[in-house]
């Protein structure tokens, strides 16, 4: 699913899909490959409900919300993984937000490799706001 610029407009009650990918990414998978129905999900590293801007604007500093597109997958690797990956090749994104603990290894080496390759920022949770105050989000 794509979402992009609409996620924090507080006129609308829901996310709402568009086909346009905007500079900043955020790739989130809704179910980590290890979550289990009977215990519920065990990763979890940003929530949707419990003040989204906050947790990314602690990611990567202040962001225009309307340069934000939000890309989600049921598990890695989905058609949301081909939109970013090709939106990160024709260099529409300058940087990615993403927990790199879901993805296979081949995932992340290809990830890692790609971002390098366009000069795309890959933010992680483990590196998040290292740096940032010499840095402006675009």
């Amino acid at each position: 699913m794509l979402w992009s610029g609409l996620l924090f407009n507080k006129r609308e009650s829901r996310l709402t899909e568009t086909t346009s990918i905007q500079p900043i990414v955020v790739y989130l998978i809704e179910q980590h490959p290890l979550d289990m129905p009977e215990i519920g999900p065990v990763f979890r590293w940003m929530e949707f409900d419990n003040d989204f801007k906050r947790e990314l604007e602690g990611f990567i500093g202040p962001f225009d919300e309307s340069k934000l597109t939000l890309l989600v997958d049921k598990h890695p690797a989905g058609p949301a993984w081909q939109q970013m990956l090709s939106g990160l090749l024709d260099k529409r994104i300058q940087m990615v937000v993403t927990h790199l603990a879901p993805l296979s290894s081949a995932q992340r080496q290809q990830l890692i490799g790609v971002c390098a390759q366009t000069g795309a920022h890959l933010i992680t949770p483990s590196d998040a706001g290292r740096n940032r105050q010499n840095e402006t989000a675009t």
